[in-house]
């Protein structure tokens, strides 16, 4: 198995970037992360009142998968994360959902025991692993690993978890793939800026699928297949990742757009990965699909 030490990292995605490794597909990968604040915020008195340095969110990476074209898809199979024994979780004055109520800057550490997490002495909640940063090099300008976008990025769904594989479009030759970003657990829309921010350890299994090209990532899960989407506004984040639901149910099923339009109304769920940053920083949308298998037709 490979190993890449949090010590290669990036904040963005480009394509200009020096790949720290290089990979065959089929390998097996152990990416060492850090959490969103590059493991400066060690205890409660470590507060987000001042703006990092180098930057925000970076992605360990990023990874030259050898065979990898534009027009090809990569299949990250996430088959294992270990968490750090302690992450945290904070407020940024002004910011956020309720950034309107929040006058204070406050950190809280969280701890990690087995799989439960502890807020203080009394508030105890169980861990839900996921990565929040995952994606490849766009063909064009870099971009931060703070944002969203077709490439993937800063998605944070909670759907990026153990057992899933996430689809992400090649852009450019080799991929350069790369992850960050751990959440030890983060609700839907992450009200208040941060999940619980920790750093980790994340095994991969890196697929290539050959002259398959797809528009921007999805997610299967053992039951369901997930679409992704990004923009300023929350209603045309919902309309992009409702459009490639509708171009993924078409190919899986071979329906209409029609039919698929009306299936994804009656079984189709549109969830939130994050809508909580201010000044027209992209929503993350998606929309979940249960798996269904056609049956023959029984008509004689």
């Amino acid at each position: 198995m490979h190993i890449i030490t949090r010590d290669r990292i990036v904040y963005s995605f480009s394509r200009n970037h020096r790949p720290m490794q290089e990979i065959d597909p089929g390998d097996k990968i152990c990416f060492e992360t850090y959490d969103a604040r590059t493991g400066t915020i060690l205890s409660e008195n470590d507060l987000l009142d001042q703006p990092h340095p180098i930057g925000l969110n970076p992605a360990t990476g990023p990874l030259f998968v050898r065979g990898a074209e534009p027009g090809d898809t990569l299949c990250i199979e996430i088959q294992d994360i270990q968490l750090a024994s302690q992450g945290f979780i904070g407020i940024k004055a002004g910011t956020g959902n309720l950034g309107h109520l929040a006058e204070q800057y406050v950190t809280k550490i969280i701890r990690i025991e087995g799989n439960t997490a502890h807020f203080d002495d009394r508030i105890r909640f169980s861990i839900r692993p996921m990565v929040g940063v995952i994606g490849t090099a766009p063909a064009d300008e870099a971009v931060p690993t703070l944002y969203p976008g077709p490439h993937g990025g800063n998605m944070d769904h909670q759907d990026v978890t153990v057992g899933s594989r996430v689809y992400l479009p090649v852009f450019v030759e080799g991929a350069l793939f790369g992850l960050g970003d751990v959440h030890a657990a983060m609700g839907d829309g992450e009200i208040s800026m941060l999940g619980v921010e920790i750093c980790a350890e994340v095994t991969v299994r890196i697929e290539l699928i050959k002259k398959e090209s797809i528009g921007r990532p999805w997610i299967e899960t053992a039951d369901a297949w997930i679409t992704t989407g990004d923009a300023p506004k929350l209603v045309d984040a919902i309309t992009i990742a409702c459009e490639e639901m509708a171009s993924l149910l078409q190919r899986k099923l071979d329906l209409s757009f029609e039919e698929a339009y009306l299936l994804m109304s009656a079984t189709g769920d549109v969830r939130i990965g994050q809508v909580c940053n201010p000044n027209n920083f992209p929503a993350t949308i998606r929309v979940v699909f249960p798996k269904i298998s056609p049956t023959a037709s029984s008509t004689p």
